[in-house]
């Protein structure tokens, strides 16, 4: 900057630009509202970003003024387009570090009826990591909560801050940061922390926002996963609330809509053929050992793990859960790291506690498939599948067969 920051003058004549980005969710096919944003404000000749005015208004002690001009700012031009529609919702964020300063000010409130706002078309949205006095945000979100306002957490996955907040924001609304679902359609462990997360909304009845979406294919993973809505640059970059950035919204919605239905109909055929495919498989191996008695079942399952390159490991257990076969795997170069903790389980072993035994004993299956979980025989992500059949002997025998996740989708 050439010229030193008024920030007294640039308060005093409300000299502040506001954006708004879209929060859109793709299964109702809706823009559901904005979030707001201050992107600075021109000086003279000269840009000043918001960056550059908080840390001026910091040092004059003015910090609170400029806070409470941004959301003036952003009442104010979300007003024009709550006349047109009761529906939309209006994303501020609320900087914890001066909350305190807030509590019992009615400030909000007094602001959202100045513009004709209803108080549950407001989220207020809990930024900043630095949050000293707890007691002043429990106060201020039980506060505004009482009066109508929805309350929000943002960058929940950013670090691990902000993850003891909800324990005492009760939020409504949880927004799952950008630094998960950046690469999060390639990404197997962004993807279990994003299914947590929505767990963990679900649990607590808060709705989940994903955020820093950029591309189609990490809306549509989003989305699988449990997002309610999502935001982020590929619905529309920041800007001013006019009728054609309305119509670029909607009409990107709608074409991500489309999309998406597109995308689920393909991945349902392929899984259905992948099921039909294994199905075949397993038929395969099972009327294998059938024909044999229990001594032979060594020799069919090497045969069986020459065959299909898609098996982890495949072993056999008797009608107890104890394994009566040899582990069949791969998988024979463990990392010297690994390899006291992950190894093929012995003759002799006891599966009776693993959930592909006990599942399909106690509830009368013929077929478990489990959920994905480390493998103790390989260390890697599988998911086992497990069979019972009879042998020549006609006795009861269960066929267990892992796969790894990504090759299998049954």
């Amino acid at each position: 900057m050439n010229n030193e920051i008024d920030i007294n003058n640039i308060i005093k004549n409300k000299n502040l630009e506001i954006k708004f980005q879209p929060i859109v969710s793709i299964i109702k096919q809706l823009v559901i509202g904005f979030e707001v944003s201050s992107i600075g404000c021109h000086q003279k000749d000269e840009f000043v970003t918001i960056d550059e005015l908080i840390k001026c208004a910091k040092n004059k002690d003015v910090i609170i003024d400029l806070d409470r001009l941004y959301r003036e700012k952003a009442v104010e031009s979300f007003s024009k387009l709550y006349c047109e529609t009761k529906e939309k919702i209006l994303f501020i964020n609320i900087n914890a570090s001066i909350i305190s300063k807030f509590v019992g000010s009615g400030v909000i409130m007094d602001l959202v009826n100045k513009f004709n706002l209803k108080p549950q078309n407001v989220v207020l949205e809990i930024v900043e990591d630095n949050i000293e006095d707890i007691e002043s945000l429990k106060s201020f979100t039980t506060n505004y909560r009482s009066k109508g306002f929805l309350v929000a957490l943002s960058d929940i996955g950013y670090g691990f801050a902000n993850l003891d907040k909800i324990s005492y924001v009760e939020p409504d609304i949880i927004k799952i940061s950008g630094a998960i679902t950046q690469n999060i359609e390639s990404d197997y462990y962004k993807q279990e922390i994003f299914k947590s997360l929505v767990n963990l909304c679900k649990n607590i009845g808060a709705l989940v926002v994903a955020d820093g979406i950029e591309s189609l294919q990490q809306a549509f993973t989003t989305i699988e996963l449990g997002a309610d809505m999502l935001k982020g640059e590929y619905f529309g970059i920041s800007q001013e609330i006019t009728n054609e950035f309305m119509d670029n919204i909607k009409g990107n919605v709608q074409y991500i809509a489309k999309k998406y239905k597109d995308y689920m109909i393909d991945k349902i055929n392929i899984e259905k053929s992948r099921h039909k495919r294994y199905e075949s498989i397993m038929e395969n191996i099972l009327n294998e050992l059938s024909n044999v008695r229990e001594k032979e079942f060594n020799n069919k399952l090497k045969e069986v793990i020459s065959d299909y390159d898609i098996f982890e490991c495949v072993y056999i257990l008797n009608k107890d859960g104890v394994q009566v076969s040899d582990t069949f795997t791969h998988y024979k170069n463990m990392l010297s790291q690994k390899a006291l903790i992950f190894h093929p389980a012995k003759r002799g072993t006891n599966h009776s506690l693993k959930k592909y035994y006990y599942f399909l004993k106690n509830m009368g299956l013929s077929k478990y498939i489990t959920e994905p979980y480390i493998s103790l025989a390989t260390g890697n992500l599988c998911i086992t599948i497990s069979s019972i059949f009879a042998n020549k002997d006609n006795e009861n025998y269960i066929l267990c067969i892992d796969f790894n996740p990504n090759d299998i989708s049954i």
